[in-house]
């Protein structure tokens, strides 16, 4: 995890190494409510009385297994004819993994979303609420992860966790994207480069993409300029990348209006990304300096008194904090938060069998593959 900025472990025992999510079930999540109850599995089925008010929402437990969050709610709003905006979440659950979420529909009645029939996909408990559910309404996650191979016991890493004081607050992979690389194209903005964010977002390879779409970016690097012949090699479900290309084909070197293509909120996935990636550089030198890890540390942006550790950075990556006010993309400006250092572990259990399983508890912004990178250490 280098190039996300993760340069250090908490712990000093030897990793067991093991594989996760050969099955779907082999990583479960289940979204923890701020009441403290837990979305299961098997929601019921059960209607609410007729005898209930109805309010303007419907709120229901989403299970699904192997989806991506995004393609089901449309798939369901589909099934339904309705907009896929009526439906809203609190946080984004994995892709290839068991998930229990809560949703809520915005004028849609238990009855018709009882009636949705889709492989992989459970959709029940239902209940009436006059609130939508916004982005952050939970309180965490519970995680039951099995570990697949793995040469010993969890045991001593754990223990040692739990004597630190949970496991270290870095922002894992799933805030970078899939190819790793939208805090480079996030730097690249606050920069001023957007030919260099441009080219980073559409060049820009990673191993987790599929084979196709990593040669397109590939013949795209080699032949930059050349934008009509990658509207050919880019296939059409990288619909994003096309409508740039698109654009480029006719305007070859309007990159601002290029990168206008992308939607508003899209902007900040990649200046968030860069803010993580400074984030967790800074955990990692506390860590490796043996600082005290009560607190908090910045997450950088224009509104930020950086300490010292934090200004060092700034300087080494050329940037300074007016920096993160951004003129040409107002929406990617970003005025900066605070993060503690350690995320505390919930409920944490484990048994050594044939495999191992560890079920755990973490507050929502922590990561679950964190604390499997202290275990495995692979």
């Amino acid at each position: 995890m280098k190039n996300i900025g993760i340069l250090a472990y908490a712990t000093k025992s030897k990793g067991i190494g093991g594989t996760i999510k050969e099955l779907p079930e082999d990583f479960m999540v289940q979204e923890i409510q701020e009441d403290r109850s837990t979305s299961s599995f098997e929601p019921s089925k059960e209607l609410p009385k007729s005898s209930e008010e109805v309010k303007e929402y419907t709120h229901f437990t989403l299970v699904k297994r192997d989806w991506n969050q995004e393609q089901i709610l449309k798939r369901v709003a589909r099934r339904l004819e309705i907009s896929r905006k009526r439906f809203s979440t609190s946080g984004t659950k994995d892709k290839k993994a068991l998930t229990a979420q809560k949703v809520s529909a915005w004028k849609i009645s238990p009855k018709e979303l009882l009636n949705v029939r889709i492989k992989d996909c459970e959709l029940g408990d239902f209940s009436y609420s006059s609130e939508k559910i916004e982005l952050g309404d939970h309180w965490g996650n519970r995680f039951t992860v099995k570990l697949l191979g793995a040469s010993g016991s969890p045991e001593k890493t754990l223990k040692e966790l739990e004597e630190f004081g949970g496991i270290p607050n870095f922002f894992g992979e799933q805030r970078f994207g899939l190819r790793l690389n939208n805090h480079i194209v996030g730097k690249h903005i606050l920069e001023g480069n957007i030919e260099s964010a441009v080219h980073e977002f559409l060049a820009g390879t990673g191993e987790r993409e599929s084979e196709e779409g990593r040669k397109a970016r590939e013949t795209l690097a080699e032949n930059w300029g050349d934008f009509g012949k990658a509207l050919k090699e880019f296939p059409v479900y990288m619909r994003f990348e096309r409508a740039l290309l698109d654009h480029l084909n006719i305007h070859p070197n309007d990159y601002v209006g290029a990168f206008k293509k992308l939607s508003k909120q899209t902007y900040k996935f990649f200046t968030h990304a860069y803010q993580s990636y400074l984030f967790n550089i800074i955990l990692s030198e506390r860590i490796n300096n043996g600082s005290n890890l009560d607190g908090s540390s910045n997450i950088l942006g224009y509104e930020s008194e950086p300490d010292e550790a934090e200004s060092t950075l700034l300087e080494k990556e050329g940037l300074n904090l007016k920096d993160f006010k951004v003129s040409q993309f107002p929406e990617a400006s970003v005025r900066g938060d605070i993060r503690t250092h350690l995320a505390e572990i919930g409920n944490l259990s484990w048994e050594d069998e044939k495999d191992i399983n560890l079920g755990f508890d973490l507050r929502k912004g922590a990561y679950a593959t964190i604390l499997l990178r202290e275990v495995q250490k692979a």
